[in-house]
């Protein structure tokens, strides 16, 4: 029978020339602690101040203990014939081997690393320090930083470890102990002393070689929702509301007219569940389709299981091929062993998860030590060809198949564009929904735009091959880098060079071009026309709270191409549970620098603090967000920001599992994510969001109407501004208090139009900082 001691020393510092203050010892055997010890240990010098408010431990308190050789020969009695066990073991090994040393004593034992192990084993977690995952896997952690607390925890982990271990399939247990001599030190061995006792029978599992994942489930879909909107209503115990009677009504208006249909409601009154209800009442396959995965994940989760339990309908969600799995292509992988250490304990990683998730989409798993290019290496690619192995295995073919069986299919607006595009057929004799329709714009402008990059390209030219080729190269170079760029001569020099890519984007010499960070991009001299895209036995519904960009509400129609359409709008309450401010005392943000905007936002940050309400901060510019996070972090305040791939669902997750957490949000929080589980909240809007004069959408606007800032950029940073109110305004009984930190919005001419708008939904004053500190307490408190 394996012995674990499993380990937690406090320390004088992290340092290679620190002295052990605490020892926690937790003896793990037969999965079970099975003896403990603790024993504080003077280190004969003055704690540090941080040191003690770490750990709780104070310097009188080490003066009474006993010093390191006097406990030596306990510490040695208990470790002796052991595997040495810590959660982060280089550590803890290395500092209490060194100070044997210092007695004259070797330690010399066999190391586990439960941090790697958790990696592995529970894949999907954000976080993976103690205090997370005994608060993720409730395991007795009452005490962080003291040693016994945090050794007790640390085995109270290696043995959910080791039952998570011995719960899986005996063929992929197998197949990960093929991989797991590139985990740190002998952290192996908790492997392989499970193997044993490994399950063989999983009836609830397909097995094919290594690889194991769970049967997929289907249900027969029963719509069962009645015409009678009340009636459903009851069925739901939902209270009616007018409004959202109102809206019903109109989609069951609309549904027999030819052309598309744009409604504009207000949030908060329910418009999901009116278009849901009425339209299956009626009959109907419905497609949804929400501007972020985000929001997808929120209706199958809030949404799906309702109308499944109560109705019988069935829901699906399809996302773009890249994010699922292909088995096809990670069974090949398997093999290789040539990708390096942290490679194949992504591959242990995945091996787990699949044992695991239901949908096989890659954003599941967890990013720590996890490179884009370890999932890009394994995603799916949409092709399965007829006798692959893991054919009937396939997350993206299983996806498809459970689409064919639903009522309900919920996609996001990237998924929408690139299939109706190719793929018309699948939106035949369906009720198209495009939600929050407003969003459409960027996502139909990214999907046009043809973007390579430049170093990725540059790199091809062998430069030494001929004089001519060095100099076409200096040319283009130059051509590149100069403001004003020559495409012609460009497209030119890159054809000479034989770099396919580049002349591929900018085959159109019509095309807009330009040139952002070393990517060289194009996009077509107008919109994309949407409407032609839509089949004619598609019935569409354009839905969302800001559809009017201004007073002409055929826009944004017209943007997306539509001529025959109708436009109705359900007119907003001004909301009772939402105020909005605007700071008269602002400095003129156009006027400071950088690094002073970012000072001034840290400090408004800090202010607000003290209503210890959640805060979501939004930022124009990842630059200024960037900035403010240094300062926030020079002052040692807790905050969020997206991760390097702008992952909004991933942070959202975190934000919404704190009780007054700070989030810096770009782009992606102004427009497609949803706070709705706050109920109190606080969102600091530090510039208005006009889009600046040469952005594409500008570009294209200015071919087509005479005045862009006025009739298109204004009536924009409009629409964000009441996105942005949107986010935190998602039902009565929430509370928000929404404070915008630019005064433009109290002077200048165009300001008038944008707080005449603003006011038809949402109460909005000016007034002083301190001011609306104040009332924002007596609001929300």
């Amino acid at each position: 029978m394996t012995k674990y001691a499993v380990v937690d020393l406090e320390a004088t510092s992290a340092s290679h020339t620190s002295k052990i203050i605490q020892i926690g010892i937790a003896v793990v055997e037969n999965g079970e602690i099975t003896q403990t010890y603790q024993t504080d240990v003077n280190p004969h010098e003055t704690l540090e101040y941080h040191i003690t408010m770490l750990t709780g431990i104070t310097t009188a308190q080490v003066k009474r203990a006993p010093d390191m050789r006097q406990v030596l020969d306990d510490v040695a009695a208990i470790l002796r014939d052991s595997i040495f066990v810590a959660h982060n073991v280089k550590f803890d090994y290395n500092l209490l081997a060194r100070t044997f040393s210092q007695y004259g004593r070797t330690l010399d034992m066999p190391r586990v690393d439960t941090v790697e192990l958790a990696r592995i084993f529970f894949p999907t977690l954000e976080k993976y320090g103690l205090e997370t995952l005994s608060r993720v896997l409730n395991l007795e952690h009452d005490r962080p930083h003291e040693a016994l607390s945090d050794a007790y925890a640390t085995a109270k982990l290696l043995i959910k470890l080791q039952e998570k271990i011995k719960s899986l399939p005996k063929n992929v247990l197998a197949e990960i102990e093929n991989h797991a001599d590139n985990l740190i030190y002998e952290t192996k061995r908790v492997i392989t002393d499970s193997l044993p006792d490994a399950h063989r029978k999983h009836s609830d599992m397909v097995k094919v070689n290594n690889i194991a994942t769970l049967k997929p489930v289907f249900s027969e879909n029963k719509n069962q929702v009645k015409k009678n909107f009340r009636q459903n209503l009851k069925t739901l115990k939902l209270a009616h509301r007018p409004k959202q009677e109102q809206f019903a009504d109109l989609i069951r208006t609309r549904l027999s007219d030819e052309s598309a249909s744009f409604i504009e409601a207000p949030t908060g009154i329910g418009k999901t569940y009116a278009y849901l209800l009425t339209l299956l009442g009626q009959g109907k396959k419905v497609i949804v389709s929400v501007p972020t995965k985000v929001l997808q994940d929120q209706m199958m989760i809030d949404l799906a299981p309702v109308f499944k339990s109560r109705f019988g309908v069935n829901f699906a969600k399809l996302l773009g091929t890249a994010n699922y799995i292909s088995l096809e292509k990670f069974s090949k992988l398997l093999y290789k062993r040539d990708e390096g250490k942290n490679f194949e304990i992504f591959k242990m990683k995945v091996l787990v998860w699949l044992t695991e998730t239901t949908t096989g989409e890659l954003d599941e798993l967890s990013l720590t030590m996890t490179s884009q290019s370890y999932l890009k290496a394994i995603a799916h690619t949409g092709n399965v060809a007829q006798g692959q192995l893991h054919a009937e295995q396939e997350f993206y073919q299983l996806a498809q198949s459970a689409a064919k069986n639903a009522q309900v299919i919920v996609v996001n607006h990237a998924y929408l564009t690139e299939r109706i595009a190719d793929q018309t057929a699948f939106f035949d004799n369906k009720v198209l929904v495009v939600d929050e329709a407003q969003y459409l714009f960027s996502v139909l402008e990214n999907a046009q735009q043809k973007s390579v990059k430049l170093l990725d390209e540059l790199v091809k030219v062998n430069q030494h091959k001929s004089q001519l080729t060095k100099r076409l190269l200096e040319s283009l170079t130059h051509q590149l880098s100069r403001r004003q760029l020559d495409v012609a001569k460009i497209r030119l020099d890159a054809e000479e060079l034989g770099l396919t890519e580049i002349t591929r984007v900018l085959d159109k010499p019509s095309d807009f071009v330009w040139i952002q960070n070393h990517v060289l991009t194009s996009s077509p001299e107008d919109f994309l026309n949407f409407s032609a895209m839509i089949p004619e036995t598609t019935k569409t519904f354009l839905i969302g709270a800001t559809l009017s960009m201004s007073e002409k509400s055929a826009i944004f129609p017209e943007l997306l191409g539509f001529s025959d359409y109708t436009f109705d709008t359900i007119t907003a309450n001004i909301a009772d549970n939402q105020q909005v401010f605007v700071a008269t005392d602002a400095p003129d943000l156009t006027r400071l620098s950088p690094g002073d905007y970012a000072q001034f936002i840290g400090q408004k940050i800090q202010e607000l603090r003290v209503l210890k309400k959640p805060l979501l901060v939004l930022f124009t510019s990842l630059d200024s967000l960037n900035l403010t996070a240094n300062y926030l972090s020079e002052l040692q305040i807790d905050f969020l920001q997206p991760d390097g791939n702008g992952d909004a669902s991933r942070i959202k997750k975190k934000f919404d599992a704190q009780q007054h957490g700070i989030l810096l949000g770009s782009k992606q929080f102004w427009e497609g994510v949803d706070f709705e589980r706050q109920d109190e909240m606080l969102v600091l809007i530090t510039r208005l969001p006009f889009t600046v004069p040469d952005d594409i959408l500008i570009r294209k606007y200015a071919k087509r109407f005479k005045n862009p800032f006025y009739d298109f950029s204004v009536p924009l940073a409009t629409l964000q501004l009441k996105q942005a109110l949107g986010r935190v305004n998602r039902r009565a009984s929430q509370k928000s208090t929404v404070i915008i930190l630019d005064k433009r919005l109290a002077g200048k001419t165009y300001a008038k139009k944008m707080v005449k708008n603003l006011r038809k939904s949402s109460r909005l004053d000016f007034a002083k900082f301190d001011t609306i500190l104040q009332q924002s307490k007596d609001f929300l408190i």
